[in-house]
C-alpha cells in the first residue's frame, strides 16, 4: 500500500464517503499482481491504487461496485489461464484470491485505523495490516460476517480492533512477518500484510545523478533518505519527493547516527571520490544489505587499493556494487538512475523471493 492510497481512503472517510478495499491474498503463478497488492474503489468506479490492471482489475472493480451496494464482503477466486470462475480469459497463467470489502464512513475505527496506516508509511516505519478474512459461501463468494481489520506496529503496538491474536503479535514483533500470508487455509483465517517501505535508500551525494535517483526510488517504494554537507544541494526544493534530508557537518562522519541494518541500501554519489571513499568506508562498518559506489573502473580499483591498505579485506570489498547500477549503457543523469534503481529492484526482490 503507498501512502497516496492511504491518503485517498482517509479523505473519503473523513468526507464522509464510503469506498470498497480489495486485497489480493493469495496468488499463484504469473498473476498481474501478488499477494499484498491492494487498491480503493470509489462508488464511481474509480480507484486509488492498483492490483495490476487489465481485465483482473475491471472485474475487482465491477464486484466492488456490488459490495458497496450491498456492504456486504466478497471473496473473489480467479484463474487467468481461461475464461473460468471470473471469466477473464487471460493467457498470464496466474491464479489466487481477492478479498473485496467495504470500509464505513461512519465506522470511527476505521479513520483511526487508516490514519495510523498514513503515518507510519509517512515516517518510514513498518508493521502489519492484520484483516479477519471471513468465510464465504463457495459457490456465490458472499460472505456471511463483516471483516475485521487492525494495525500493529513493529512496536507491538495495535491500532484498530484487537483482531490480532496475542501469539500473532508476538510472532510478528519477533521478527516473523516480512511477507504476505493467511495465517489458516486459503480462503479464510487471519491474512498478515506487511506494511511500510521495502528498504530504505540512502543516497549520499545530492547531485545531478542523486536528484534524478530519488525520484525514480520514491516510485518504486524505497523510503530515501539524501545526505550531503551542502544545504545549498540538500534542501526539500530540489529533493520534494525525498522523505528524508541530511546535512552533516562533513562527509567523514556522514552515518553518525543513521539507523543503516540489512534493510538498507548505502548508494555512494558525491562529488569527489575521496568523500565517496570516506562515505564507503563507514558504510562497510555497519550491516548494510546493500552497498553501492558510482565511478569509472579505474576509480573503483583505487579507491578498494586505499581501503585494503587501511585493513578492509577482500570479503569487505566483494560487498560493494561497483561501478553501481546495471549495465544499459546509461550516459544522463535519467540514465544512471533508471540504471541504478533496476539494480536496487533486483537485490531487493531476490531478498524477498
Amino acid at each position: 500500500m503507498s501512502p497516496e492510497t492511504a491518503k485517498a481512503a482517509l479523505s473519503l472517510l473523513e468526507a464522509g464517503e464510503g469506498f470498497a478495499w480489495a486485497t489480493i491474498i493469495d496468488s499463484k503463478g504469473s498473476s498481474p499482481r501478488h499477494a499484498g497488492a491492494s487498491m480503493l474503489i470509489r462508488a464511481d468506479g474509480s480507484i486509488a491504487g492498483t492490483i495490476g490492471g487489465g481485465a483482473l482489475e475491471a472485474a475487482v472493480i465491477r464486484h466492488a461496485l456490488t459490495v458497496l451496494a450491498t456492504r456486504e464482503p466478497f471473496l473473489m477466486d480467479y484463474n487467468l489461464t481461461s475464461a473460468d470462475s471470473a471469466q477473464l480469459g487471460m493467457i498470464c497463467g496466474g491464479s489466487g484470491l481477492a478479498l473485496i470489502d467495504y470500509v464505513d464512513p461512519g465506522d470511527g475505527a476505521a479513520q483511526e485505523l487508516f490514519r495510523g496506516v498514513l503515518d507510519l508509511l509517512r515516517s518510514g516505519g513498518k508493521g502489519w495490516l492484520v484483516t479477519v478474512v471471513p468465510e464465504a459461501d463457495p459457490d456465490t463468494g458472499r460472505a456471511g460476517r463483516a471483516t475485521g481489520r487492525c494495525l500493529l506496529d513493529s512496536s507491538g503496538a495495535v491500532t484498530g480492533p484487537p483482531v490480532c491474536p496475542p501469539e500473532l503479535v508476538e510472532e510478528l514483533v519477533r521478527g516473523g512477518g516480512a511477507y504476505p500470508r493467511m495465517t489458516a487455509g486459503r480462503a479464510s483465517g487471519t491474512y498478515v500484510q506487511p506494511l511500510g517501505a521495502r528498504g530504505t535508500a540512502y543516497v549520499f551525494g545530492a547531485g545531478h545523478c542523486g536528484e534524478k535517483l530519488v525520484w525514480v526510488l520514491s516510485l518504486v517504494g524505497f523510503f530515501t533518505v539524501v545526505v550531503d554537507d551542502r544545504a545549498a544541494f540538500a534542501n526539500p526544493e530540489r529533493f520534494p519527493d525525498a522523505d528524508r534530508i541530511v546535512v552533516p557537518d562533513s562527509f567523514a562522519r556522514a552515518l553518525d547516527g543513521l539507523p543503516v541494518d540489512e534493510d538498507s541500501y548505502v548508494v555512494i554519489m558525491t562529488r569527489g571520490h575521496l568523500y565517496d571513499r570516506a562515505v564507503l568506508m563507514q558504510t562497510l562498518r555497519t550491516r548494510a544489505g546493500y552497498v553501492g559506489m558510482i565511478g569509472s573502473k579505474k576509480k573503483v580499483a583505487e579507491t578498494f587499493r586505499a581501503l585494503q591498505a587501511e585493513g578492509f579485506s577482500a570479503g569487505d570489498l566483494a560487498r560493494v556494487h561497483a561501478p553501481i547500477g546495471l549495465s544499459i549503457g546509461a550516459e544522463t543523469p535519467e540514465e544512471i538512475a533508471i540504471s541504478i534503481a533496476a539494480e536496487l529492484i533486483q537485490v531487493r526482490a531476490n531478498r524477498s523471493g
